[in-house]
């Protein structure tokens, strides 16, 4: 089967990215044709998976993404492909996979309805993609996704199937990585004898890192807590950081290239976040088998259970998260812990992940010729 997987950016970094190159390397390696149609690229996932660039000259961001998803609706009208799988803001697909929940969801959560001209592009993409007729199928990552989505468009439930995101179980290994989270330790100095606790994401105001500061200021006990990821104002928070009297206890680390190691060396992973659709990094901790404390406005929480995690208000109250960092601080160590992390992990490893995705892909594509 000649299959394309259509999204504007394939990079080595990103959620919907790693999405992305694992689909096309499963693809491939199951004997189909994979072609990623895209607007800019790194090296393939797999040798036998090819690329498509759809480039040229753009006004904007926002112009970008709706030039993108014009040269994707010609180029499919000029070329043959038995499935199309859309992975957002392109209207031409046979089945579409919503990773990020609905734009529009997003604005209202976080921008409390104000539109830029970005976000009035994308959420025309979102809507043009989602009417009668422009699909046959939706993939949503978390049954909160999946719910945007009806109460957006009026997808109609049995149009939308629920597929959680995944976990590299090899690549995120405490095991696998020991000697090079020991060197991490030396070089930031960490004292083993106290807690570690690790907020990992990009955008700290959304993924909670100034209720996170709050909390682990309310500590009356040594700790540590390593923050990493990209942040535009990064500033802003470390002296947020320095008001709040944690700052010699804070480490920025900024991007991470191995958050592997990352999760290896602390003892809780800490997402507070306000808004999101499910969280790659939750998943990623408890395989590196480390308990997690997020919120109810991750997706993520639809794959927990309290033996491995705590899951705050949607409030994202400073005084919960401090609770849980407590509770999680007098468990470290525990090798119980460690291993009923894994083991939830382990449910949602990539192949198993992919490997539902295909049956999927295959179940629409039988639809589709009938």
């Amino acid at each position: 089967m000649k299959i394309a997987l259509v999204h504007m950016r394939h990079s080595d970094t990103g959620g919907t990215e790693l999405f992305l190159n694992e689909m096309a390397r499963y693809l491939a390696e199951k004997g189909e044709e994979v072609t990623i149609i895209c607007r800019t690229h790194v090296a393939p996932p797999h040798p036998d998976v090819s690329f498509v660039t759809l480039k040229g000259l753009s006004l904007g961001k926002a112009h970008r993404i709706w030039k993108f998803a014009r040269q994707v609706e010609r180029h499919l009208a000029d070329t043959h492909y038995d499935f199309v799988y859309g992975l957002g803001k392109t209207w031409s697909n046979d089945m579409l996979r919503i990773g990020g929940g609905t734009h529009l969801h997003f604005v209202q959560s976080m921008k409390h309805g104000k539109l830029t001209l970005k976000d009035k592009v994308a959420i025309a993409i979102e809507r043009r993609a989602m009417s009668p007729g422009a699909y046959r199928h939706i993939v949503a990552n978390s049954f909160k996704s999946a719910r945007e989505v009806r109460e957006a468009y009026g997808v109609p439930e049995d149009k939308i199937s629920v597929i959680h995101n995944f976990v590299d179980t090899g690549r995120f290994s405490r095991e696998r990585v020991q000697e090079q989270a020991a060197v991490l330790e030396d070089r930031l100095a960490l004292d083993r004898n106290q807690p570690v606790f690790l907020f990992l994401g990009s955008g700290y105001e959304r993924k909670g890192l100034r209720q996170a500061l709050t909390a682990f200021a309310r500590l009356d006990f040594p700790a540590t807590l390593l923050i990493a990821g990209r942040e535009s104002n990064e500033a802003a928070f470390k002296a947020l950081a320095a008001e709040l009297g944690v700052r010699e206890r804070c480490r920025f680390l900024g991007p991470q290239k191995h958050p592997e190691v990352l999760f290896s060396v602390a003892d809780c992973y800490v997402l507070p976040t306000h808004y999101e659709p499910f969280g790659f990094t939750v998943i990623e901790a408890l395989s590196c088998g480390i308990p997690v404390v997020t919120t109810e406005n991750c997706g993520a929480k639809e794959v927990l259970n309290p033996d491995v995690s705590t899951v705050v208000g949607e409030g994202v109250d400073p005084e919960e998260i401090y609770s849980a960092m407590v509770y999680w601080a007098e468990r470290r160590g525990d090798r119980g812990l460690a291993t009923a992390c894994r083991a939830l992990a382990l449910t949602l490893d990539v192949n198993e992940v992919m490997e539902r995705n295909y049956q999927q892909i295959l179940t629409v594509y039988e639809q589709k010729k009938d």
